[in-house]
């Protein structure tokens, strides 16, 4: 039985939302809500949105859709629905703090019935669902299933697109070890990946990632050569060892193995049609989750402007890409990344 208390189920809503992925985890999201007013708005937090590069932006709104997706849903489910339009100043009972931009305004909906098995199984979805970087099961995805995951995008601007022919493998394989050290090579960007990569295992985190959900479990030589290689401040002695290249070498034999990938395009990329296509992905991760798949994305493919056009024409897409993964059946379970507390998300006046 569910509480009819609007601010708790929020508070609940979102302790269970804030697992959802981002880039570098850097969880880019923040809430506020007045039970006086009885309004509240959804931000992006500019603290935590990633800078490095102009393309973020996209993967900052996206994420904001999969976290409100998520939070949507449960409260649907609480019995204490949302209602929400887009962000307006007007909205809100007092304005945003000036490292928030404003991307929706929520209000309390009319009570409904709760329906406690469908939050409480949807609640351990989200929870279970990480980002899965390990080699797949060469399994295959069935002409139902991929009718489901296209059912998704149905009566939207989002395209997904879906590829598991080995021609593709090799071209994907192709096209990063082409371009992932695009990444180690724009020192801003680079830097900012680096800031967020945690080497002490036994030291507490809430953001970013450990090495081992790269590259798996690995020996503390590797980890400590990494941690000194790959440092920002040693950049040009990094590229003129050819360390990037032999990274993207590395990376271009996992992402080979596919067994499939997809893509979300959009004709047109806007704030409005990227935070839709976020919730939209939340939705097809879930239910690959459900069937016990993973998703692993290779965002260099679309955060450079040359791997994006020439990943678009080579896999003959439509529009720019704005979403690539490899995905399949797990074979090696993923590690549980660091979440933000609750109330530095979570505000209420």
């Amino acid at each position: 039985m569910f509480t009819t208390s609007f601010e708790h189920n929020l508070a609940g809503a979102i302790d269970i939302a804030r697992s959802a992925p981002s880039s570098h985890n850097c969880q880019p999201w923040a809430v506020h809500y007045s039970p006086l007013s009885r309004k509240g708005y959804l931000a992006i937090d500019r603290r935590r949105a990633l800078k490095g590069l102009p393309s973020l932006e996209n993967e900052m709104l996206m994420s904001c859709g999969i976290f409100f997706q998520h939070i949507e849903t449960l409260m649907r489910y609480a019995g204490t629905p949302l209602q929400w339009t887009w962000f307006d100043d007007s909205d809100t009972s007092s304005p945003l703090p000036n490292d928030q931009d404003g991307l929706i305004c929520f209000s309390p909906g009319d009570l409904q019935v709760a329906n406690s098995e469908a939050y409480f199984y949807l609640a351990e979805q989200i929870q279970q669902r990480h980002t899965n970087r390990m080699p797949y099961e060469t399994t295959t995805l069935s002409a139902l299933q991929q009718f489901r995951l296209q059912e998704i995008f149905s009566d939207s601007p989002v395209q997904l697109n879906m590829w598991q022919d080995q021609v593709s493998r090799k071209h994907v394989a192709d096209l990063v070890y082409q371009y992932a050290a695009l990444d180690f090579a724009d020192k801003q960007a680079w830097q900012e990946t680096y800031s967020f990569i945690h080497f002490d295992k036994n030291k507490p985190a809430e953001d970013g990632f450990y090495l081992h959900h790269l590259f798996g479990k690995i020996p503390a030589y590797a980890e400590w050569l990494f941690r000194i290689g790959f440092h920002p401040k040693l950049n040009p002695f990094t590229r003129l060892l050819r360390l990037p290249q032999f990274m993207a070498r590395e990376f271009s034999k996992l992402t080979g193995q596919g067994p499939q990938y997809l893509a979300l395009s959009l004709p047109e990329p806007n704030q409005h049609n990227l935070f839709l296509a976020g919730r939209m992905l939340a939705r097809l991760w879930l239910l690959l989750q459900q069937w016990g798949w993973g998703i692993h994305p290779l965002s260099v493919l679309v955060q450079h402007d040359l791997p994006k056009a020439t990943l678009a024409k080579t896999l003959g897409m439509t529009h720019l890409p704005i979403f690539f993964a490899r995905f399949g059946q797990i074979k090696i379970a993923a590690d549980i990344s660091p979440r933000r507390h609750l109330d530095s998300i979570l505000t209420i006046d």
